[in-house]
């Protein structure tokens, strides 16, 4: 985008968000004015009904309190008439029965007394059995008279309340026995305390409210948030219910008696406490006014923003291209002055016109000129010492490459790789896994070299090592170290197949070993070698701690524990020629390897025997069995019993063509 244009977008931009900031100020400030008047109206009506409603509920709670001295003294009654009707020798089912005959010809509705452990085997309730119990979890309501029986009360007046079993509402009273503990509970439907908050008249206030259209909705909440009155209480259906925006202050309001308001995009909550005559708050009051006045007001003033901020902005575009005019011109020789110096062809003379001008641009002309010849002269200094650098560097990297190429051949592929790929830290650390353990050295190697010459001894010794190696790192193997023509390696770190893979790989790999070198025994032989070489070869899995070990100056990465100890007895107690694997390796290899099972070890070190397996080759598969086959970068798995012979051969086929494509 030109500079021209961006000066004319700025100044457009800046004016017309002035402008529309102002706007925005003014409808606001005009919004809250409006919000607030209607705060203030909802507030006054929401404590008219909260004093109403403040009359209307102190009433049901007078008429309660009453109706529980009643039920009490009925509680007492008939305490006094259980303990006379027992002592009489009268029967619980003639108790019973004249227990039924009292709810069905009073006004109370439930009879249930106990004996001394809450059971209730008097009542007015036929079929029913219930034992009154002291946890709150098991009879969220019932519990509560537990405590008659422990005497810690003698009267328990429950509030009406809906009841757990039916939502029906009701009110119990407790009383204690009269000649032993014993739970004695009334009960009576409360459903006419309802109805009576119906009947004070602040329903009938709440519509003629209603009916002008000035507000929505009035609720009036009790401390249960029962709504009292409201829409939808007494038959106006049509109106939208509180909403969980408004339950919420409505229970902080009853909780702390602060006046609140809730605002939304069609209305304005107002929420004030409902106090009975001792002050103390026993519900609150819910007027819900419309906004749609206030959201015409700030329409008016969104649309008188718009027109003013376009005739500004007109304005703000007008000036802003005059100026840009005067001002691009400058700017635009200096641009190009620039494109030729980056080019190697600025003339000083390209800038003459602006070099003239006493103001800031001109200034700055003057300032790049200067800076143009410097930027010339520092460039080919640059160049020179680039140049020179890059020398160094070649050179240095083509030294590097070398020291890395001569440092693999002393460390393992595994521990190179990881070393250089920064999975690894060169550092004292180490760590505890469970690797596969090989140790495999030359049985009487002594004996056998003593006749060669050290030339033609250390040639073989190198061929057997450099064979041994290259079927170790076939089958990914970290070689440890090489000890005269001792072999330590393992599976399992720094990375691992899985324990199970990994044993049988090392498994595997010994008896390639133990094939080469018969290969090997038959070349030396023909070239003058008298004895053979026969190598032995222990195997063990088991948990060692395996890092880099020394100082910082100095370390090796290796493996150290007892697992590696009893990797080496196996070793000396193998017969030449032949593999020895421990009972932990046998275990996971047993399904491929054939193994036999040899005399336990008495091993130095270790306080009991020590199982061990003389391996005897690679079990034969049947033809109809499983085909395994694993390599480096591949696992193969067929059951030749389940799976079909020609999508067999069809997937092999396709994952050849694949290979070949690759």
């Amino acid at each position: 985008m030109k500079f021209t244009t961006r000066l004319v977008l700025l100044v457009t931009v800046l004016t017309v968000s002035a402008t529309l900031v102002t706007a925005a100020l003014l409808t606001w400030t005009t919004r809250r004015a409006i919000i607030t008047e209607a705060e203030a109206s909802g507030e006054k009506v929401a404590r008219l009904l909260a004093r109403s409603a403040s009359l209307a509920s102190s009433i049901p709670t007078e008429v309660e309190s009453i109706l529980a001295q009643e039920m009490v003294a009925q509680g007492t009654i008939l305490g006094h008439f259980v303990e006379a009707a027992e002592r009489a020798g009268m029967p619980p089912e003639e108790i019973n029965r004249r227990l039924k005959s009292i709810t069905d010809d009073t006004t109370l509705d439930e009879i249930w007394i106990t004996d001394d452990n809450g059971h209730a085997y008097l009542h007015s309730m036929p079929g029913v059995d219930f034992t009154f119990s002291n946890s709150p979890q098991v009879q969220p309501q019932a519990y509560a008279f537990h405590d008659l029986l422990d005497g810690k009360q003698k009267v328990v007046n429950q509030e009406a309340r809906k009841r757990d079993i039916d939502n029906e509402h009701f009110k119990y009273v407790g009383v204690g026995g009269i000649d032993k503990p014993r739970i004695i509970q009334v009960g009576r439907s409360a459903k006419f305390l309802e109805q009576l908050t119906q009947k004070v008249g602040l329903p009938r206030t709440v519509e003629n409210l209603l009916a002008d259209g000035d507000i929505d909705a009035v609720w009036v909440f009790d401390r249960k948030l029962d709504a009292l009155v409201g829409p939808g209480v007494y038959g106006a259906n049509l109106r939208d219910g509180p909403n969980q925006k408004e339950l919420g202050p409505v229970q902080l309001v009853i909780a702390d008696g602060q006046t609140r308001h809730v605002e939304s995009r069609n209305n304005l909550s107002v929420i004030a406490p409902v106090r009975n005559e001792q002050k103390e708050i026993v519900g609150a009051a819910l007027v819900r006014l419309p906004m749609n006045r206030v959201w015409a007001t700030v329409q008016s003033q969104a649309e008188i923003a718009a027109v003013t901020a376009s005739a500004i902005a007109a304005i703000g575009i007008l000036l802003s291209i005059a100026v840009a005019r005067y001002q691009s011109a400058p700017l635009r020789r200096i641009t190009r002055a620039a494109a030729a110096l980056e080019a190697h062809k600025f003339d000083p003379k390209l800038l003459s016109p602006v070099l003239r001008r006493r103001d800031e641009l001109g200034q700055l002309a003057r300032v790049f000129t200067g800076m143009a010849g410097q930027v010339a002269a520092r460039e080919e200094y640059l160049d020179s010492m680039v140049k020179q650098r890059t020398e160094e560097l070649e050179n240095r990297n083509r030294s590097l490459e070398g020291l890395s190429a001569a440092l693999s051949k002393y460390l393992s592929p595994q521990v190179y790789s990881s070393i250089f790929s920064g999975r690894q830290v060169a550092e004292i650390a180490s760590k505890r896994k469970k690797l596969t353990i090989f140790l495999s050295d030359i049985a009487n190697f002594t004996a056998t070299t003593d006749k060669l010459e050290s030339e033609d001894l250390t040639a073989m010794l190198n061929r057997y090592l450099a064979e041994m190696a290259q079927i170790a790192l076939k089958h990914g193997a970290t070689i440890d170290k090489y000890v005269g023509d001792a072999v330590l390696a393992f599976f399992g770190d720094p990375e691992s197949r899985g324990v199970k893979e990994d044993a049988i790989a090392c498994v595997m790999m010994a008896i390639e070993m133990q094939q080469k070198l018969k290969q090997l025994e038959a070349e030396w032989m023909e070239t003058g070698a008298e004895r053979p070489f026969r190598a032995r070869i222990g195997i063990n899995t088991g948990y060692c701690t395996v890092g880099n070990f020394g100082s910082p100056d100095r370390m090796d990465y290796t493996i150290v524990g007892g697992e590696v100890n009893l990797t080496s007895r196996l070793e000396q107690s193998c017969e030449p020629g032949s593999i020895l694997i421990s009972h932990v390796t046998w275990s996971l290899v047993n399904e491929m390897i054939d193994a036999e099972e040899r005399p336990a070890l008495s091993v130095k070190g270790f306080g009991e025997p020590v199982r061990a397996y003389a391996v005897r080759g690679v079990k034969a598969v049947a033809p109809t069995a499983v085909i395994r086959k694993e390599l480096p970068g591949m696992r193969l798995f067929i059951d030749t019993a389940a799976a079909d012979r020609g999508e067999v051969r069809e997937t092999l086929a396709k994952v050849v063509e694949d290979l070949d494509n690759a």
